[in-house]
């Protein structure tokens, strides 16, 4: 069986240089299976693009491509492994009109020091509440998780104004390298499942993604910042559990969380006495 420690003693000479498979292989080491099975796929597309533009190294592509695959599968495989022994936490209903259920309420007590890394599917992130949206489940989502390190976010290209929404992501995966989390994200027109998955095992999906918020009346109503305050439109949310795709630190070390909390910002910096 191929493993990580296998691509570690390759010979360097010879394997292209393709930063994906250098963080895949970062990744899988510390045990960030989910984001190390995304970077293996895209080495494994750039060394078929590599393998197709030069000749001369289609062998030695080829060579690589099929140790990558093999992981790629292995880690799959373990993953789907994992979702098969899954159940269901919760169902939860939510009316149209509702209120207080804003991320932090609805998600909460799921996000904890489990969660290493987190992948989000949302297919709809163009229009600029879409964007806040986003930024405010962000907003909970490191807070809550003080060992975040890795972030994978998918979600459609936008036809109308592509660099708009490039520049704004690359604006928020900026961001939160400053508090040391790194934030991948990748544009995928065919998708359309909206769903969270969090390394500690915890997958939820909610029918409108996040977007089940009605819009605010005006920019100066009661939910501009305290999403609690705002109205919902009808939705589904399914939170579902199965074995953590990585295992859970039963003692991080204390030097890890100074780490983190000194270089994320800290969220009450700006509250009065």
């Amino acid at each position: 069986m191929t493993t990580s420690a296998n691509f570690a003693e390759m010979d360097d000479s010879e394997l292209p240089k393709l930063e994906p498979i250098i963080s895949a292989l970062k990744c899988e080491q510390t045990g960030h299976i989910m984001e190390a099975i995304l970077l293996y796929e895209e080495s494994i597309f750039k060394l078929s693009q590599m393998a197709e533009a030069d000749p001369n190294r289609r062998q030695l592509c080829g060579k690589y491509l099929k140790m990558y695959e093999a992981r790629a599968k292995q880690l799959r495989d373990q993953v789907k492994s994992h979702l098969h022994t899954s159940r269901m936490l919760e169902h939860i209903t939510i009316e149209r009109g509702a209120r207080g259920r804003s991320y932090q309420r609805l998600f909460g007590a799921y996000l904890d020091d489990g969660v290493r890394e987190a992948h989000l599917n949302e297919p709809h992130l163009t229009e600029p509440h879409h964007f806040r949206n986003l930024i405010n489940f962000l907003e909970v989502l490191v807070k809550n998780c003080r060992y975040l390190k890795y972030i994978r976010l998918t979600t459609r290209p936008d036809s109308v104004a592509p660099k708009n929404q490039l520049q704004i992501l690359q604006q928020i995966k900026s961001d939160l390298a400053s508090g040391n989390i790194q934030m991948n994200f990748q544009l995928d027109d065919s998708l359309h499942d909206r769903k969270i998955v969090l390394s500690s095992g915890l997958v939820i999906k909610v029918g409108r993604g996040l977007h089940y918020f009605e819009p605010t009346e005006d920019s100066f109503s009661l939910g501009l910042c305290d999403f609690d305050f705002r109205k919902c439109l009808a939705t589904e949310v399914d939170i579902w559990k199965c074995r953590a795709f990585a295992k859970r630190l039963k003692e991080a070390p204390e030097e890890e969380y100074q780490a983190a909390k000194e270089a994320r910002p800290d969220p009450h910096a700006y509250s009065s006495d």
